[in-house]
């Protein structure tokens, strides 16, 4: 789509629905809700919405919030008066007046206090905001665009997250498909992130063979396009080539190796196709069991528990599956 990061690239239908999802948005002024799996692309989808927007030429401000100490993020946002607090010698403009006329991309939403988040809710729907220490408000005319990589339905129903906000927020919800679910975009997207890299880091953008392409696309990718990026990286400075000069399967060998080892490639592997706690160790427990014929005391040694633990275990796995 013309106006659109070029990173943002794909043809598969699953991303193909994302683009003209995004598109559509894009041309409005609404605010949206950008989710998705960590490394997915969720900031190159707000900034997409910016560059593709009706507010193009206004300012780009974005905010990781979970990289704020909680106690700096009311001002970082909503900014302050001089003399507003001990040590504010100046005054000082938050993001959302420095958005002006422009996007305001606030990540991580969900890390925001409930206090904070009240407050939001108030700029949202005066828009107006009072820096801290002001006797009065400043009118704001800005786009919102926040990210999140959870649940924040679930978020309001555990009473994390406040319900009037995340209405206000989710006028138009908007999902970044992680790179697992359009592994057909993957020579599409390495040959893009490749030329990227090359010109970056002053080095021969050596595509990846058909072998490369492969390997590349059995692993699971837990970290998405940004994991994808770095690996991608780090086989263009070091991996070997074969003889026509492409990057060679060998040459993604570090892919799955973890500080833990083989228990760390698979609690990538169980995390990447979304499994839980209690999922693992009901498969576990299930396999331990399969692989000793019903033998629930060699199923127990198996996994180092004891036997009585390890019905325990097995009949509250039972209970939680049947729950579900």
């Amino acid at each position: 789509m013309s106006g659109v990061n070029h990173y943002l690239v794909g043809t598969c239908e699953v991303f193909n629905r994302f683009l003209q999802a995004l598109e559509r948005v894009a041309a409005s002024d609404a605010t949206v809700l950008v989710s998705g799996e960590s490394g997915s692309g969720k900031g190159l989808a707000a900034r997409a919405l910016h560059e593709a927007g009706p507010r193009s030429r206004g300012p780009f401000v974005a905010v990781d919030l979970s990289a704020l100490a909680p106690s700096l993020v009311e001002g970082e946002l909503f900014g302050h008066v001089e003399g507003a607090f001990t040590g504010a010698h100046r005054a000082r403009q938050g993001r959302l007046r420095r958005a002006q006329g422009g996007t305001l991309v606030l990540d991580d939403v969900d890390t925001l206090s409930l206090d904070v988040q009240g407050k939001l809710v108030r700029v949202l729907q005066e828009r107006v905001v009072e820096p801290l220490g002001a006797e009065q408000g400043e009118p704001i005319d800005l786009r919102l665009v926040v990210t999140t990589q959870r649940d924040l339905r679930e978020a309001v129903d555990q009473g994390r997250f406040r319900s009037d906000l995340y209405f206000r927020l989710a006028v138009v919800p908007l999902e970044v498909p992680p790179l697992r679910a359009r592994l057909e975009d993957l020579p599409l997207l390495a040959a893009a992130l490749t030329e990227r890299i090359a010109a970056a880091r002053r080095v021969p953008a050596k595509p990846c063979s058909a072998a490369a392409l492969r390997r590349l696309a059995a692993h699971p990718w837990p970290g998405n396009v940004r994991e994808l990026e770095n690996a991608l990286e780090r086989a263009l400075l070091l991996g070997s080539v074969d003889e026509r000069g492409e990057l060679d399967a060998e040459a993604f060998d570090f892919l799955g190796q973890t500080s833990l080892g083989v228990p760390g490639e698979l609690a990538d592997r169980a995390l990447a196709h979304g499994m839980t706690l209690e999922d693992l160790e009901r498969a576990m427990l299930q396999a331990a069991l399969a692989q000793q014929a019903g033998n629930v005391s060699a199923a127990a040694r198996q996994l180092g528990l004891s036997r009585r633990a390890f019905q325990y275990r097995l009949d509250r796995a039972g209970r939680a599956g049947s729950a579900t």
